[in-house]
């Protein structure tokens, strides 16, 4: 059950993750990131084709340098309408703005005249200034664009979000043919994304040049458009049925990008089309007329040198390819698509979630792996989407993974450190925290080793003790036995000597391992020093409470031994074995209650710091020659 919460809690928590992580997504914290993932995904994808009824007229390098320097001189382009209206192009649309009027009145005239001829032509022309949410300004005038029966479609256009135009630069005559903005509005790091396809401007919408050619070739009344802010713009009764274009709330499309000027196949150039017209070659004006009959056509200037290059998701391309990819794009209803908000929020929580289910392991590496290959899971199936032009959200359902992730180790590494901790806790009560520290503190099993070193030994016991426990109750003996090792076990931590073991009454310390101490006699001595005067607080306390004085008696050696790790591969105990270990016993033996001995060898150590006494030679049991001992008493 235990484990079952825990899952349940992990889980949780993933999903709080994700809702914290959708939360940032609706507010675009993720939309930039985002953008430049999208905008791999239409590099990398599969090619994709353009609708058949557009095709591209490229002004190109050997077009500029057959009719002369750019810009070109306007009966040129009024020969060309000519051209193409010959081949039966059903619409034509200049991605040209032909503002001023030319130093040669004939040029104009000669444009014109052929405009008026064809009339199925849809003009560029651009606002000065055009901005998300700009100002209005009513004395601006846009006469050549707008008819008195221009509706609104039901919006008040003065409280929409679109892009505003202002400024309009009027076309150098009034002629009898549609026009359409051209204007752009780059994404803060310069890159053309989207495009509006109506501009705000004087309280009415103005199509973009994208979207005029669409109506006017189409044929599409005003009645049967309308605009959606933050959804579509719908046109029906059209000869495709209703078409519905996904537009965001400034009126802007995201362009499907499908590739360059190579994708427009075939396309044509300037040259090319009038080496058809005079050709000879009947076969090959057949070709062209076939290619283009019927079909839109947009003229634009593409050659290398030209200032109007786009810099674009899939890279810079001319600006009649921006033009000619969105009347693909929406003639065709190949359209990028995006998950719904509430449909990427639970995305983005599930997302959570999952990670928090697979966290279960608890495992640091076993959850990193796992990031990583959901992580890459997902990317390859946001990027295969791609080729449907399904655009997965990529990085809020990263970001979901890695906070998840982040958050769920860190709960497991502040777990582990609690385990640790409450381990070391309760392991530190029977085995030394010297001891036990440095086998928390390594990865490795403990080897079973051992080493010869000079350590100093500490015995102490308390005298008397057999005698007074057959007298005393047995509550009282282990209720004061606990206190006196309560009392002296925080003295030796504090002077850094390792606690081996207690033997009944009797407790055994030694000083310099595991970790290396140079001043393991003295420090011993001093601990030893303490412990009495700690003695001697305990015996007024006990005193108090009716309790009868005990007294405890030191040994202290210092010498050779063997240290390390003795047992089996199953158990070990880290002590201390040799001669010096029994010296220390036997002195601690001799040691009458509150005193202090120490052996020559510890005296030699400490004599310059702690006071000592001399005290009578010992003859102790097992060692033949009776041994010189000292007490060590405080200053």
């Amino acid at each position: 059950m235990n484990r079952l919460l825990r899952l349940q809690a992990r889980v949780l928590l993933g999903c709080l993750v994700g809702l914290l992580v959708a939360a940032l997504a609706c507010v675009g914290l993720f939309d930039r990131v985002e953008d430049l993932t999208v905008d791999a995904r239409l590099r990398t994808r599969k090619a994709q084709a353009v609708s058949d009824e557009v095709r591209l007229v490229g002004i190109g390098d050997r077009d500029v340098a057959a009719f002369g320097r750019w810009p070109m001189q306007r009966g040129i382009h009024g020969n060309m309408l000519e051209v193409l209206r010959t081949a039966g192009v059903k619409h034509t649309t200049f991605d040209v703005v032909f503002a001023e009027p030319s130093v040669d009145a004939k040029q104009d005239e000669e444009l014109k005249a052929a405009i008026e001829k064809q009339k199925d032509v849809t003009l560029a022309y651009h606002f000065e200034q055009a901005q998300l949410g700009g100002p209005t300004n009513e004395a601006e005038q846009a006469h050549f664009i707008v008819k008195d029966e221009a509706g609104q479609y039901g919006l008040d256009v003065n409280a929409l979000s679109f892009v505003r135009g202002s400024l309009p630069v009027p076309s150098f005559a009034k002629l009898p043919v549609s026009y359409g903005a051209v204007n752009v509005v780059p994404d803060e790091d310069g890159v053309i994304r989207r495009v509006p396809l109506y501009f705000a401007h004087l309280g009415k919408l103005y199509p973009s040049l994208a979207m005029q050619t669409i109506i006017a070739a189409l044929g599409v009344e005003q009645g049967a458009v309308s605009v959606v802010p933050g959804k579509e713009i719908t046109l029906v009764s059209t000869p495709h049925g209703t078409l519905r274009i996904p537009i965001d709330e400034h009126g802007q499309y995201r362009i499907n990008f499908l590739g360059g000027l190579e994708v427009f196949t075939p396309a044509f150039d300037y040259s090319s089309l009038y080496l058809a017209v005079e050709s000879d070659d009947a076969a090959y004006r057949e070709q062209v007329t076939a290619a283009l009959n019927n079909r839109i056509a947009l003229v634009g200037i593409a050659s290398t040198g030209n200032t109007d290059m786009a810099t674009t998701s899939i890279g810079r391309i001319p600006g009649v390819a921006v033009q000619a990819t969105v009347v693909s794009n929406i003639l065709s209803g190949n359209h990028l698509r995006f998950l719904p908000i509430w449909q990427q929020m639970l995305l983005i929580i599930g997302a959570g979630a999952l990670l928090g289910l697979g966290m279960w392991p608890s495992r640091v590496w076993l959850g990193i792996g796992l990031f990583i290959l959901v992580s890459a899971a997902w990317c390859w199936v946001a990027f295969q989407a791609a080729n449907t032009n399904l655009m997965l959200p990529l990085v809020p359902v990263l970001a979901a993974f890695s906070g998840a992730t982040l958050v769920l180790l860190g709960l497991e590494a502040a777990l582990m450190k609690k385990d640790r901790s409450r381990v070391v806790s309760v392991l530190g009560r029977y085995i030394a925290r010297t001891v036990l520290q440095r086998l928390v503190d390594t990865d490795k099993a403990a080897p079973a080793y051992t080493e010869r070193r000079e350590l100093t030994i500490f015995f102490s016991d308390i005298r008397g003790f057999t005698a007074w426990t057959e007298r005393a109750e047995p509550d009282e003996v282990a209720a004061r036995l606990n206190e006196y090792f309560a009392a002296m076990t925080p003295l030796v931590e504090k002077h850094g000597g390792t606690l081996d073991k207690f033997i009944g009454d009797c407790v055994m310390v030694f000083f310099g391992a595991p970790a290396a101490d140079e001043k393991h006699a003295l420090h011993a001595v001093q601990m030893a020093l303490d412990m009495q005067q700690e003695m001697s607080r305990l015996n007024e306390s006990w005193r108090k409470r009716g309790y009868d004085p005990l007294h405890i008696g030191i040994g202290i050696h210092t010498g050779f031994v063997t240290v390390g790790n003795f047992g089996s591969s199953d158990f070990l105990d880290y002590t201390v074995i040799g001669r010096a270990v029994n010296l220390a016993a036997r002195i601690e033996s001799q040691a009458e209650g509150g005193k202090v001995l120490i052996s020559t060898r510890t005296h030699s150590l400490v004599r310059d710091e702690v006071k000592t006494q001399p005290h009578p030679d010992l003859v102790l049991k097992g060692i033949p020659d009776p041994q010189v001992v000292w007490e060590a008493v405080h200053r």
